[in-house]
């Protein structure tokens, strides 16, 4: 409580002494004030100050209820219950407040108030409604009071709940440091929930495959329709249909990285204008330290992806040192025996010879492939992911602006499709880097249960297509018949200064689940 500090205390004191110094000038306008009961109030509000400085913790009780006795004492000699001095007598109430809850304390507050007309009006020998009656203006004072107590209740009532709410957002960063994706998320979704008086809420998560699939059905839902059907500002209200078709309101804050790039939504069910400043200050406060969460996930992953691509980049390096090596000279060696043998053994030994050199060779192609598929970019991380990387890597340092869109996920796929879409990508943004001069890149990828859509397009200066020579430049001869070779299709279209779009279709076996 305030009175439990000493500056609050201080203040108190300050006050009391003020009320009573004023409300005594005030009654000596009109009445002298004789010098006993200056010299009287004077003690004993020095004492009274004095003794509740010290916190003399036993006497609490005594020096509060011997305020409240003084306090009558000094109504009864500055004009009763119209003294000026009321204000102080009521005052030294508030010290009670120190020892009992509010309920208590507002009896003990209404108690005093029928005990001083009840007192006055058997000195004055009249009844308790008609001495309230000649003196109206004390039902106004007590009034007044009790306004000012129950706003002070009020007020620290909402202020310890909005510190509460405070503290559990910011308890938020000892959760997120230990907790997986969907643990923060639900963790956040609660303590919004708590803050946000009990309200709805929906945290959906869009940019890593991995809280993608975390996710609930319910989060999953609103992700894929804000995607589809994304807000026209970064918090707004919104009626949005539910999984069931029912259209519910909405307030939609648009989740953004450091680097300005949407990862996801909020959404709370509210009415436009419901939520207050401090409901969306408490979201503010909350999303900082989800953000700082993903940054901080996102830089330990990239992390770990480095440690793990140069560990293997060093084991790559070693077979290629050692074990492949070693089988490149075998093989010579072989060469050279073959080359060898004498003639009358050459027909009885030289088929074994031929047959280890076969295997010798197989052994050398199997151990090269490995160490390209070790030092290989996409065999680190799920295709999505790699693409991703891959624009960002080959725009980085230039003005071209990567978007990349995704559509659909598989848990697996057959390497020489993922390699081929992941050399068309490649090919086709180093394209746009060298020679389009373009601003933005846009890379759409989509599979269904039956096939791969790849769309790559640019704004830039784009080229001239013909049937003869498109073959030739670019690369584009190459990315045709990559495709081609897995019973694809693709198709090019551009014009001078209308940038350039390539589109690919890569049928799937249609044993493999679409999820």
């Amino acid at each position: 409580m305030f009175l439990q500090r000493k500056t609050g205390l201080y203040v108190f004191l300050a006050f009391r002494w003020a009320l009573l110094l004023i409300g005594l000038l005030i009654h000596a306008r009109n009445n002298p004030v004789t010098p006993e009961l200056l010299l009287t109030t004077v003690l004993f509000q020095t004492i009274y100050s004095f003794a509740q400085i010290r916190n003399m913790n036993r006497t609490r009780w005594l020096t509060a209820l011997a305020d409240v006795c003084f306090g009558l004492y000094v109504i009864s000699q500055t004009g009763g219950i119209s003294s000026p001095v009321l204000v102080y007598s009521f005052a030294g109430l508030i010290m009670f407040k120190r020892f009992v809850t509010w309920n208590i304390y507002y009896s003990i507050l209404l108690v005093y108030s029928l005990l001083i007309p009840l007192l006055f009006s058997r000195s004055a020998s009249l009844s308790m409604y008609g001495y309230m009656m000649e003196h109206f203006n004390y039902s106004f004072v007590v009034l007044i009071f009790f306004i000012c107590m129950g706003s002070i209740h009020y007020g620290i009532k909402v202020v310890r709940q909005e510190y509460r709410k405070l503290m559990m957002v910011y308890a938020t960063s000892s959760y997120a440091a230990s907790a997986k994706n969907q643990g923060v998320v639900a963790y956040s979704e609660g303590v919004l929930k708590k803050v946000l008086d009990d309200r709805e809420v929906i945290l959906c998560l869009a940019g890593a495959s991995d809280s993608e699939k975390l996710q609930s059905w319910r989060q999953t839902y609103y992700t894929n329709y804000l995607k589809q059907n994304r807000p026209y500002s970064f918090k707004v209200y919104a009626d949005v249909p539910s999984p069931a078709g029912e259209v519910v309101p909405f307030y939609i804050e648009t989740l953004r990285d450091r680097q300005g790039n949407v990862y996801g939504w909020l959404l709370v069910k509210a009415h436009k204008n419901e939520l207050t400043v401090l409901h969306k200050l408490y979201i503010h406060f909350l999303l900082i330290r989800l953000e700082a969460d993903q940054f901080v996930k996102g830089e330990l992953a990239y992390a770990a992806e480095t440690a793990v691509a140069k560990e293997r980049d060093i084991i790559a390096q070693n077979i290629h040192d050692g074990i492949a090596q070693e089988l490149f000279f075998i093989s010579i060696q072989l060469f050279q025996l073959k080359q060898a043998l004498p003639a009358d053994a050459r027909e009885e030994t030289l088929p074994f010879v031929i047959e280890v050199e076969k295997k010798v060779k197989e052994s050398h192609r199997g151990i090269r492939q490995f160490i390209i598929e070790l030092k290989d970019e996409k065999r680190k991380i799920n295709l999505h992911h790699a693409i991703e990387k891959l624009l960002q890597r080959v725009t980085e340092h230039t003005e071209v602006k990567p978007t990349f869109e995704k559509i659909g996920w598989i848990a697996h796929e057959q390497l020489d499709i993922e390699e081929a879409i992941y050399h068309l990508v490649e090919e086709a943004a180093n394209n746009v880097i060298k020679h389009a001069k373009a601003k933005h890149i846009y890379v759409q990828i989509e599979v269904t249960s039956v096939q791969w859509a790849i769309t790559i397009r640019d704004d830039g200066v784009g080229m001239k297509l013909s049937r003869g020579n498109s073959g030739g430049r670019y690369g584009l001869g190459g990315m045709e018949n990559r495709i081609k070779s897995l019973n694809g299709a693709i198709s090019f279209h551009s014009e001078p200064g209308k940038g350039t779009t390539i589109t690919a279709y890569i049928p799937r076996e249609r044993s493999m689940a679409y999820v």
